[in-house]
């Protein structure tokens, strides 16, 4: 329950992705999988909406039940994210309790502060484990059925979150490579399943490019702007960065130290590969961290065999500490009021309350979505790929506002070439500085930004 209590007290306030994301759900409900993006102001993009069920799901739950039923949501996964690891610590350690409870909080307590949210890596961290709990059940035992789960698992991956349907099979390898090396002929079973999962991943909305998608949208030019897909880097200037950072490689150094002093199992080909993989990945960009964190917690489990610890519950009354525990959760959860904020709600809001929808705005990647989802239509938002070229197959407004943002120049020609009516604007752009300059009226001021209205006359 600890894991539960602490998730019941975080809020989602950095979740700019959900608004879009929710947008979406309302419109796939009323005009289907669209094709062309229907929420900037640009006209003719080409979209792929990859998560759209997951689009469907937030949607539902948060006009039904508002910010507390995605909380609720939230608590699910947890309980389940805690339920699979239990089973694969237990399935690791030979059934050692103790520890496999431990190791199972630890694992979410981490994830909670930085990665649960109310977003479609709620699916996939699911699905990964899943993914782990059945490779080690195969490796365990070849003739296990829950490897024929693995085309379903494919198959609603792909439908709620495909931008990472690839990371199953990458979860997979090591136990491939494992199983070659000592060669195990039942190693084929799990490539036909491989087979049968990149078959039924066509199984969507938008066929091929779903499953593509990662390779038909990357951009190097997105990674400098979004935070979550920054390098681990301790000397960055940004302060999330750095912290993210320095917590990486603490939990790297304790992981290591706990293995070389409390090594109690043999070293698994299959989870040396896991960790080292999973390394590099979460160097790669910090969000990768978490795919860290739900692999090599739980594998740690396999060599802490001897530190089991027996407790003596015949005297605990447990049901009445289940319901004390249930009850402080609920309370938490219900106390944390204003758990989905955007950055831009009171601005929003203002403009909602002040203005019409046939606005031409101008926003950053943070400032679009909420905007959108009010009704507004915006020059971006966070669904970064779909402003860029190779994905919207027209122009690379992303870049061409990076530009503008970052350097100002020409900044009057391209307001103009948009003839925008409001801009939302940071204050420590330069954009503002230079539009400060020009007297451009501001209707609208918070402590980060400011709605200017401009006047063509």
């Amino acid at each position: 329950m600890i894991p539960l209590i602490i998730n019941a007290g975080i809020n989602y306030s950095g979740n700019e992705d959900i608004w879009y994301v929710m947008k979406y759900g309302e419109i796939i409900l009323q005009k289907g999988f669209i094709h062309i993006d229907v929420l900037s102001i640009h006209s003719g993009l080409h979209i792929v909406i990859q998560q759209g069920f997951s689009n469907i799901i937030f949607y539902l739950i948060y006009k039904c039940l508002g910010d507390f039923g995605l909380f609720l949501l939230c608590e699910l996964f947890v309980a389940l994210y805690l339920f699979i690891i239990y089973k694969i610590c237990i399935l690791l350690s030979n059934k050692k309790e103790f520890v496999s409870i431990v190791l199972a909080c630890i694992t979410c307590i981490l994830l909670e502060y930085n990665f649960i949210s109310p977003r479609p890596q709620l699916f996939t961290y699911f699905h990964i484990l899943l993914i782990i709990y059945i490779m080690e059940i195969f490796y365990k035992n070849n003739k296990t059925k829950f490897i024929y789960l693995l085309p379903l698992i494919s198959l609603v991956q792909i439908n709620l979150h495909a931008a990472l349907w690839i990371i199953l099979f990458i979860f997979m390898l090591p136990y491939i490579a494992q199983l070659i090396i000592q060669k195990n002929k039942n190693v084929f079973k799990l490539f036909l399943m491989m087979i049968l999962m990149f078959l039924v991943g066509f199984i969507n909305p938008y066929t091929y490019e779903n499953v593509f998608f990662p390779f038909m949208t990357y951009s190097s030019e997105i990674n400098k702007y979004i935070l979550e897909l920054f390098p681990v880097n301790i000397v960055s200037t940004e302060y999330c960065i750095r912290f993210i950072s320095v917590f990486f490689y603490i939990l790297l150094a304790l992981e290591l130290l706990i293995y070389i002093y409390y090594k109690k199992g043999k070293l698994e080909l299959r989870h040396l590969l896991l960790f080292g993989g999973t390394t590099i990945l979460a160097l790669t960009n910090i969000r990768n961290i978490a795919f860290f964190i739900i692999v090599t917690i739980p594998i740690l489990s396999n060599y802490l065999k001897g530190l089991d610890i027996k407790v003596d519950d015949k005297y605990i009354d447990t049901k009445k500490y289940w319901i004390i525990l249930i009850i402080v959760t609920l309370v938490v959860g219900l106390s944390n009021t204003n758990r989905l904020e955007s950055r831009v709600k009171k601005g929003g809001d203002f403009l909602k309350e002040n203005y019409n929808q046939d606005l031409i705005l101008y926003t950053n990647l943070d400032y679009g979505s909420y905007l959108e989802y009010l009704g507004f239509h915006s020059f971006m938002d966070t669904r970064a790929e779909v402003f860029m070229k190779k994905a919207n197959k027209k122009a690379d407004y992303f870049v061409e506002a990076m530009e503008v943002e970052d350097y100002c120049i020409n900044y009057k020609s391209f307001i103009e070439k948009y003839h925008f009516t409001h801009m939302v604007i940071n204050k420590d752009s330069c954009f503002y500085y230079y539009l400060i300059q020009d007297n451009t009226k501001v209707v609208f001021e918070e402590d980060k930004y400011v709605i200017f209205e401009l006047n063509y006359d």
